[in-house]
């Protein structure tokens, strides 16, 4: 507590209350007011966050069910996923370009081709129950890992009576969602939530149900295990959906756009009415029959009468920018970009491009993620056992100890005007920026691939005496003999 001053104790002599209250303001004043309990001015509570890490997966459970529901029901939640899925794995799955080396220190180029031949074939039934390519699995593994908080997988190698591999790679990989893993806690065996870990807080073991749902576990070493989380905390041990914290906004979004289309339904709908002169009797009107509402229909009116319609006067300027608003802070809250998750391209070119910057650099960070946790791990994995089972054969001038090296490509930003970016990256080659092989990784194009296609067309081509601007040498000789002075003369 503050010290009383001279003036609180003489204030307190007559009105202790005033003297406390003098006290307590000058606490106030020597803190920061964020940290208070209550605002001062409003005297509003404020929410405090004081569980520890683990405590936030307590309802992990049922934010992943929702998150389920959204993605089973909710075109917001669907086309989130959808958006950050495509843009974090791609179609083709996460690019994996072999950069052995050999013992000088360069890019062994036959042992790159000899890994990527192996590679795509493995890659065409990597999952172990042979119904799933690697691009397939890993673009269900990674919306698992954005809609629940997690993916496991198990993986399988190595020769045995009872596993039939899809494959010649004695090499699976087995994706889990995250029922498969039990929430409950042994402590006596050190398992949190399903997973043992050491003094440290390394993983030793995963226990998996033989179903979901099922109390029967079995115990599996971390060495053939991938647990791939979304966190936010520091030691968080288990994940939590990307959509935590715009389930409730995304609900309300529902009801709203539920409410807006009752609402049109009920205002697309009008009555008629016909109004009399009160001086004129009803026995002195006299009409033919019923009147029907229809395209061109008309009516007669008796002397007196004057019909109106009945319509709803309800104003909907302010429903699109409300609307609007709250899509982009569901957007931003997803790392998600808002126009294709809307579908909404107005805007400029710098505005659009901009737009673009700033949710591939979320993209990257999600990318950076999936590929150290799940990519990487599988595929020196699968290549330790092609090489040991001899289903790839390295020259005897490959360093090692680079067997293993990789350049992992995941989907990059697309281009809104091809022709500007064209000209960046002839100007960033020429002046030396990048070479030219980055820039056809980050457009996920093999250089290695591209160059032995290129050099097998060109040589199709003057075998074939076709002349194409696309070779250079031939806009280099038409230049070059437009230079050349006439010796005629």
């Amino acid at each position: 507590m503050s010290k009383l001053h001279l003036t609180d104790r003489m204030i307190g002599v007559f009105s202790p209350t005033t003297a406390l209250r003098r006290v307590h303001d000058r606490q106030l004043l020597n803190r920061y007011l964020a940290a208070l309990p209550a605002d001062p001015k409003t005297k509003k509570k404020r929410r405090k966050s004081t569980g520890t890490a683990n405590q936030v997966n307590w309802g992990a459970r049922a934010i992943y069910q929702r998150a389920r529901d959204g993605d089973e029901n909710n075109p917001t939640v669907i086309s989130i996923l959808d958006e950050l899925t495509t843009n974090i794995v791609g179609p083709d799955g996460i690019r994996v370009e072999p950069q052995p080396l050999d013992r000088d220190g360069h890019i062994h180029t036959e042992a790159a081709r000899i890994i990527s031949d192996w590679f795509a074939e493995f890659s065409l039934a990597q999952n172990i129950d042979g119904e799933f390519s690697r691009a397939e699995t890993e673009l269900l593994s990674c919306r698992t890992w954005l809609r629940d908080g997690e993916v496991f997988a198990r993986y399988y190698m190595g020769q045995h009576p009872q596993l039939d591999y899809p494959g010649e790679t004695p090499f699976g990989v087995q994706p889990f969602e995250p029922d498969w893993v039990p929430h409950e806690n042994d402590l006596e065996h050190r398992f949190y939530e399903g997973i043992q870990r050491n003094a440290l807080g390394q993983m030793q073991a995963i226990l998996l149900r033989k179903a979901p749902g099922s109390i029967d576990t079995i115990q599996v070493a971390a060495r053939f295990c991938g647990h791939l989380k979304f966190v936010r905390r520091i030691h968080q041990n288990r994940g939590v959906s990307l959509l935590h914290g715009v389930l409730d906004l995304i609900a309300d979004l529902e009801d709203y756009d539920q409410s807006e289309r009752i609402s049109a339904q009920i205002a697309s709908r009008f009555a008629y009415y016909i109004k009399r002169d009160k001086s004129i009797s009803e026995n002195e009107i006299e009409r033919g029959g019923d009147m029907f509402l229809g395209m061109g229909n008309s009516f007669e009116l008796a002397p007196g009468e004057d019909a109106g319609i009945v319509e709803s006067n309800r104003s909907e300027a302010m429903s699109n920018p409300f609307r609007t608003a709250q899509l982009k802070a569901t957007a931003s809250g997803a790392m998600v970009n808002y126009s294709s998750m809307t579908r909404n391209y107005d805007g400029s070119y710098s505005s659009q491009r901009q737009e673009l910057v700033d949710s591939f650099s979320r993209y990257r960070v999600l990318q950076r993620q999936f590929v150290t946790r799940w990519t990487r791990p599988q595929y020196r994995m699968a290549l330790e056992v092609a090489l040991l089972n001899g289903n790839v054969r390295l020259p005897k001038d490959v360093d090692p100890r680079t067997a293993l090296a990789a350049i992992y490509q995941a989907p990059v930003m697309p281009w809104i005007d091809p022709s500007k970016e064209m000209i960046g990256i002839e100007k960033g080659s020429r002046l030396g920026l990048q070479s030219l092989s980055n820039y056809q990784r980050e457009r996920n194009i093999d250089p290695l691939a591209t160059r032995r296609e290129i050099a097998a067309e060109r040589e199709a081509m003057d075998a074939a005496g076709i002349v194409s601007t696309a070779d250079p040498k031939h806009n280099l000789q038409s230049s070059q003999s437009k230079e050349t002075p006439n010796d005629s003369d």
